[in-house]
């Protein structure tokens, strides 16, 4: 006998955002962005954004990046999957898809009015740990070994899961 309290998953799911973010890398540096609606805490981080309902994250990666700094580019290597669960009250679970594009040495990017977006900076390795803070700095860290590595990382809130 069914329990009748228990949810049906199948037929009304929880809400679950998924989001796609990108390392852009060229010459060894990477861009972060500093987004206007964030607390200070984690202002800055990577590039991306929350895809739309039924878009698969390589196509939402796509089109987040040309919308928010202007560049054509293709999700490259998936470097995590990074789980992010419910904080009540203030957000959905969440999941982070992070991808690697490797970038030409005379392309720079640009802030694109009205996406969130404040600025967007190149730093490498050392640098990030100025601006970046918290889970941000975490996942980017955990992404950078995964480049190194040729792997990918599931995390949970930035830091490697524990199986």
């Amino acid at each position: 006998m069914a329990d009748a309290a228990k949810p049906d998953y199948f037929n009304d799911p929880p809400p679950r955002r998924i989001g796609t973010l990108a390392l852009l890398e060229r010459n060894g540096e990477f861009v972060i962005i500093s987004r206007s609606y964030w607390t200070e805490v984690s202002r800055w981080g990577l590039p991306g954004g929350t895809a739309d309902a039924n878009e698969l994250p390589r196509r939402a990666f796509s089109r987040l990046i040309a919308e928010k700094l202007g560049l054509r580019v293709t999700a490259g290597a998936l470097l995590a999957v990074d789980h992010s669960p419910a904080w009540p009250g203030r957000f959905h679970e969440g999941v982070n898809f992070v991808y690697h594009v490797p970038l030409p040495s005379d392309v720079d990017v640009a802030v694109t009015d009205g996406c969130g977006y404040v600025e967007a900076r190149w730093v490498n390795q050392e640098t990030v740990r100025e601006l970046v803070i918290d889970h941000e700095l975490a996942r980017i860290l955990q992404c950078l070994q995964a480049l190194q590595a040729g792997t990918t990382r599931e995390l949970l809130v930035g830091l490697p899961m524990m199986i």
